[in-house]
């Protein structure tokens, strides 16, 4: 009689690809469903190739979920106070008509009374606390940063409203990104004397 296997079972395999639309219905739960990380894994892969990465606005839900629960209505786009959401065009094919923002250029400004959120009417944008949101994360150019090369600079510090969590600084005053901490705003970047600026956000995929 031959011993149990200890080996993971393969993953299960779909009888046909998925089109794009599919994976959009498909979704994160739908992933969950079919039970393995690593069909999960093989979905989201290809949803990297179809949909643009951007930085959604506070709030949001994963990418998948998002694209699908999202109505293109527009209304935290028109809530904005400083109108940083914008919407995508038709490039963005599947993602055309759903709100983002460009933090290494217009940042989001943290609300104290999140309206972006609040204005989303089927849940896409949670309203959560914006120290809970994430749009990216910033990273530090050392070799450039005018307080790392001995000179006197704090703006990304001063600008950052989540300033000794986000952004702290050693006994020199030189500024550390805390990734715990940074919600990807990109006021940080907008305040950088540098050129080219010296910090500024990556964009992470939310799932």
């Amino acid at each position: 009689m031959s011993e149990p296997s200890d080996s993971p079972k393969p993953a299960p395999m779909l009888e046909t690809p998925l089109s794009r639309e599919e994976l959009l219905r498909f979704g994160t739960g739908g992933m969950r469903e079919l039970g393995t990380q690593a069909l999960a894994t093989a979905i989201a892969g290809v949803v990297e190739k179809v949909l643009p990465l951007v930085s959604r606005p506070p709030g949001a839900i994963g990418e998948m979920d998002f694209l699908m629960t999202c109505t293109r209505c527009g209304a935290c786009s028109d809530a904005c106070p400083p109108h940083a959401i914008k919407v995508l065009d038709e490039s963005a094919g599947l993602a055309a008509g759903t709100p983002f923002l460009d933090v290494n250029t217009k940042p989001c400004v943290v609300c104290l009374d999140p309206r972006c959120m609040k204005a989303c009417p089927t849940g896409a944008l949670q309203v959560i606390p914006m120290h809970e949101t994430s749009m990216g994360l910033a990273t530090l150019e050392k070799d450039t940063c005018i307080a790392w090369l001995g000179g006197n600079c704090s703006r990304c510090f001063n600008a950052c409203p989540l300033r000794d969590e986000a952004i702290v600084r050693d006994d020199a005053s030189r500024p550390y990104i805390d990734p715990r901490s940074c919600i990807g705003c990109g006021l940080c970047v907008t305040v950088c004397p540098t050129s080219p600026k010296s910090i500024r956000v990556e964009l992470e995929r939310k799932w």
